[in-house]
């Protein structure tokens, strides 16, 4: 195994899993006020997600936790 593919490939996954959560609007990733979800400019390309937004921390690191192990079983 190629650690630096590894972990090149497992950096992809956990940064998809957090845009994912972002774009199904869940509660991880969210506005700072409801229903301003068009004031968060979210660019894959870019890797950044912008705006007045709220983060749950701990979700969000259980979402990168989650995706990890799921990856770790592949």
């Amino acid at each position: 195994m190629d650690s630096k593919n590894d972990n090149k490939d497992l950096r992809k996954a956990c940064v998809e899993a957090v845009f994912d959560e972002f774009a199904e609007h869940g509660d991880m990733i969210r506005p700072q006020y409801a229903g301003q979800w068009n004031e968060i400019d979210a660019s894959r390309f870019l890797g950044h997600i912008t705006g007045p937004m709220d983060i749950d921390v701990t979700g969000l690191v259980d979402v990168i936790i989650d995706t990890i192990a799921r990856e770790a079983q592949k």
